[in-house]
């Protein structure tokens, strides 16, 4: 009966997880901060029933999304089971109170312009200022694979605009925070156009830039390419026996045991191995592999001031002037200055000129910056392979001064669906990092009404230079989402994206560990 459930689960389309294609891109407004702010109660329950693909294995997954809505306050839930070929249920998701805790989809109390507000729960899109230090963050890029219960936390006061916001990419952690405090210095004293100026001061922080990487014994070395994570006293297996280096006869498997000068574990528990010994039984020549170790943490900073100046307001038209200057400790500075952005008709559109020193990226704590800030590095000297971990940071010391400029354009076609695009193109000496592209469009056709929404998304950043030739490059994802209504309150939804980073370092993107893939298609309803 089991086995003929399973099947029946594994049959039906693929679900779709609740984010759905994050098409949040540098440019857009927060889209995390609206909602309808009424006091009817609004509460509803969303469901799905079918099969996902987590790291290369296939779950059954039954999930219930209950949530309430009154006024200013929201709460819901993401209560999800899944369960392996076996009928077990996956215990990591259920196995310690954070794992309830992440539960929580979120809880908020009114926005960011209200007097007091707070969010906990999933943040797809955190902005900071204008966009040097975080720029469209987000703490569910692999949701629900990782779950992440983030918020954050201000005050609007009447006090000339003061106030001021704190945040964290997750409550457990703590290790992605940020905090500002802002004003309107002018806001009584009746200047012309200064009355409505804003300013604000911003702190952004990674406290551990390896914590993307958990290490379960403590030895300084990450699950990730630690081959015996529960022992804090083994790491490396070269030949893939199943033995660890340090108590391994023949490291490199070659069928004779290593030579007691070369190998310690041979000497030490074979003292008298080569009393009368042949030199041809031993082997002489042992490349073992290596791993970084990691004994501390690794943090970075980032501060930046920030203003913004109203100039047009209108129904039909609005002009806004801003700036902001950045600085990474230790490392470079970045200014916008100056900056434009307007609506009119169906158009959101920025343009500044941006201005950077070497060892400075823009948009540091960017929507990519989970699974950016820290990569697994492979690489290969002397027939041995290296284990360690790259970092976000690292590509600072790549990064040369620079001047450019960054536009935004997103035209709303008649409710029918929208385009976005951004590009940032810098000019400098010696550069490796200055262009940036990042695209998406969304249709919700009408001459096909049950075809409820189709969106894709391709970015690619910090690169030399944009290539469509190799769409798969370094630091670049692309993703997709497709939705069809099936009947009443029950869609048909798809979703594909993949994310890109050359972990070795050789220009081309191959192999699972240098290409993260998640795929999901399947039934949602709602009631």
């Amino acid at each position: 009966m089991r086995k003929w459930y399973l099947a029946v689960l594994l049959l039906l389309p693929m679900l779709i997880w609740g984010q759905g294609i994050q098409q949040v891109i540098p440019g857009d407004p927060a889209s995390d901060e609206d909602y309808e702010d009424s006091e009817a109660l609004n509460y509803g329950m969303s469901g799905m029933v079918g099969a996902i693909n987590l790291n290369g294995e296939t779950y059954s997954q039954v999930r219930l999304r209950p949530e309430l809505n009154l006024g200013k306050f929201g709460f819901g839930l993401d209560i999800d089971f899944l369960i392996d070929g076996d009928g077990n249920v996956r215990k990591e998701d259920w196995d310690s109170w954070q794992s309830y805790l992440d539960k929580i989809y979120f809880i908020r109390w009114a926005n960011r312009r209200d007097p007091f507000y707070f969010k906990i729960g999933c943040l797809p899109a955190y902005t900071l200022g204008h966009g040097l230090i975080f720029d469209q963050y987000s703490n569910v890029l692999r949701y629900p694979e990782v779950k992440n219960v983030g918020g954050y936390m201000g005050i609007n006061t009447p006090f000339s605009g003061a106030g001021f916001e704190v945040f964290t990419h997750n409550i457990h952690k703590n290790e992605v925070i940020a905090a500002r405090l802002h004003a309107n210095p002018f806001l009584y004293a009746h200047f012309p156009v200064l009355e409505d100026l804003k300013l604000g001061i911003n702190i952004g922080m990674d406290r551990n830039q390896y914590g993307k990487y958990p290490d379960s014994d403590n030895d300084g070395v990450p699950d990730i390419y630690d081959k015996f994570p529960s022992d804090p006293y083994s790491w490396l297996d070269t030949d893939g026996d199943g033995i660890p280096d340090n108590m391994d006869s023949d490291i490199n498997g070659t069928g004779l045991i290593d030579h007691p000068d070369i190998n310690p574990w041979v000497a030490e528990h074979y003292p008298n191995i080569l009393v009368g010994a042949d030199l041809a039984d031993f082997n002489t020549i042992v490349v073992q592999d290596s791993a970084l170790v990691y004994s501390g943490r690794r943090d970075i900073t980032v501060y930046s001031v920030d203003y913004l100046l109203p100039l047009v307001e209108s129904p039909v038209f609005t002009l806004d002037h801003y700036g902001e200057y950045a600085m990474i400790n230790k490392y470079g500075k970045g200014i916008i200055f100056p900056g434009f952005s307007s609506k009119f008709f169906i158009f959101d559109a920025k343009l500044e000129m941006r201005s950077f020193s070497d060892e400075f990226l823009p948009g540091y704590f960017d929507r990519l910056y989970e699974e950016k800030r820290a990569s697994v590095s492979i690489t290969q000297a002397d027939g041995r392979t290296i284990y360690g971990l790259a970092t976000k940071e690292d590509l600072l010391k790549t990064a040369r001064s620079s001047v450019g400029w960054f536009g935004y354009l997103r035209a709303n076609i008649l409710n029918i669906g929208n385009i976005k695009v951004a590009y940032q193109d810098m000019y400098g000496k010696d550069m490796s990092t200055g262009k940036s592209l990042w695209a998406s469009a969304t249709v919700h056709p009408v001459v096909l009404p049950k075809l409820k929404e189709a969106s894709i998304l391709y970015s690619q950043v910090h690169a030399p230079y944009i290539s469509f030739r190799n769409l798969p490059s370094n630091n670049s994802t692309v993703s997709g989402r497709v939705g069809y209504n099936l009947s009443g309150n029950t869609d048909l939804v798809g979703r594909y994206s993949e994310i890109y980073t050359d972990a070795n370092g050789d220009g081309k993107i191959r192999g699972k560990n240098e290409r993260i893939t998640s795929f999901a298609f399947g039934v949602e309803f709602s009631f």
